[in-house]
């Protein structure tokens, strides 16, 4: 096999036959509920760099591509799937009853990183109900924030590209073409780019210094498609807020939510963002529902304590179903009528695409909601690499390069 021998899996194929220590072994004590044996790196996987033992080193996987090798091998593969089933069997017994408390971290760091590579399979399962949906931190920041194309900032842009024939074109279906001839950035991916050249250019991180980038990009791609207001603010000489409601916060903060070290920060730093020109209570609260939506999934939250957060913090009502709203809805600017919808795209979607395909699927304000929603998808799936090169090849160099160097950032942080 390729990816046997590209990555030398059969180390960890050796070491899963040793007598005493091997896989059955390690097997019978997970189903008794209490690890005895020194097994764990070699049947639990984690990303190489975690821990600071040889064996840690030997066993760690080094990238995305050794991980799905991994996954495809016909006996790791399908023994990693099995001992995963058998943890959720246990019962009555804690990740820390059954592994210790440090071991117990290696096992969610080895869910954490195939559930990113075999979405929606045993290892989501295990996360939410053994840890609480608490994914690893360092693991998603290693291998969650860029792997080759899919990175977290393409979100937001894929949502916007793949959304802008359907604006002014709306579609009731998920069944539709995701690229066409006519598929563009618009103002969402210019502004998105443009709060994220603020948080990397200016320091004090001002009202001030973000005027100066959206209205300097603005300006260097005049045709994206503002609204007749926001035009006026862009090219007025000291433009001030205009007490929108519209969701023109929510699709450009998502940079904001990437960038947050903390929730406090990530809420701070929102609330600027939309003040310049959204300073509109409900503007605000849509900045802030969207950008603590994507730092609490970027931080390893599930879904249903992201729901429950913006539920209780904001109001939002998420409980209801894309295809229950979908008939009725009609174009809404506004954050209140789109905000929620698109945080509810990506709570209903299974993958990036599909959270896409929702968002664009109810009409409406369509590239606006599938930028919201694909900025927050983008932190729990990987974004296919088709669907990122297409979107990196249409954006202008520009663009492209503010995109790539705030990624650059976040790695550093």
């Amino acid at each position: 096999m390729i990816g046997e021998s590209q990555y030398d899996l059969g180390r960890f194929v050796r070491a899963q036959g040793y007598q005493h220590v091997g896989y059955a072994d390690a097997l019978q004590e997970v189903k008794e509920g209490c690890k005895r044996g020194h097994w764990i790196w070699y049947v639990f996987p984690q990303i190489k760099g975690l821990g600071l033992s040889d064996y840690s080193e030997f066993y760690g996987i080094g990238s995305m591509d050794e991980a799905r090798a991994y996954m495809r091998h016909p006996v790791l593969g399908m023994r990693l799937r099995e001992i995963s089933e058998v943890l959720l069997q246990v019962e009555g017994r804690s990740m820390t009853d059954i592994f210790g408390g440090i071991d117990a971290m290696k096992v969610r760091s080895c869910m954490t990183l195939f559930d990113m590579v075999a979405p929606h399979d045993v290892f989501e399962r295990v996360l939410e109900e053994c840890f609480r949906g608490e994914r690893c931190k360092l693991t998603l920041k290693r291998f969650g924030t860029a792997d080759g194309m899919n990175v977290r900032m393409l979100g937001a842009l894929v949502g916007d590209i793949v959304g802008s024939v359907y604006e002014f074109n709306n579609t009731k279906s998920v069944d539709f073409e995701l690229f066409t001839p006519s598929s563009n950035f618009t103002d969402d991916s210019v502004m998105t780019l443009a709060v994220a050249k603020w948080l990397m250019e200016d320091e004090c991180h001002s009202m001030q210094g973000l005027v100066e980038c959206m209205q300097e990009l603005g300006r260097e791609h005049p045709n994206a498609g503002y609204g007749g207001r926001f035009r006026g603010w862009l090219e007025a000489y000291e433009p001030l807020p205009y007490n929108s409601w519209g969701n023109g916060s929510g699709m450009r903060v998502s940079p904001v939510g990437l960038y947050a070290k903390t929730l406090d920060e990530a809420l701070a730093l929102a609330a600027v963002s939309a003040a310049v020109t959204h300073n509109h209570p409900e503007g605000v609260k849509g900045a802030q529902a969207i950008a603590a939506s994507v730092f609490l999934c970027k931080e390893g939250l599930s879904k249903e304590q992201i729901r429950y957060y913006v539920e209780r913090v904001f109001g939002y009502r998420l409980r209801r179903k894309i295809a229950d709203i979908r008939p009725a809805y009609s174009f809404d600017v506004s954050c209140q009528g789109s905000v929620p919808e698109a945080i509810i795209a990506f709570l209903e979607g299974n993958d990036f695409e599909e959270v896409i395909r929702l968002a664009v699927s109810l009409g409406g304000d369509s590239d606006t909601i599938a930028c919201m929603a694909g900025a927050i998808a983008a932190c729990k799936y990987s974004i296919p690499n088709e669907m990122a090169e297409r979107c990196d090849e249409i954006l202008t160099n520009d663009l492209r390069k503010i995109k790539d160097d705030f990624m650059k950032l976040l790695d550093g942080r």
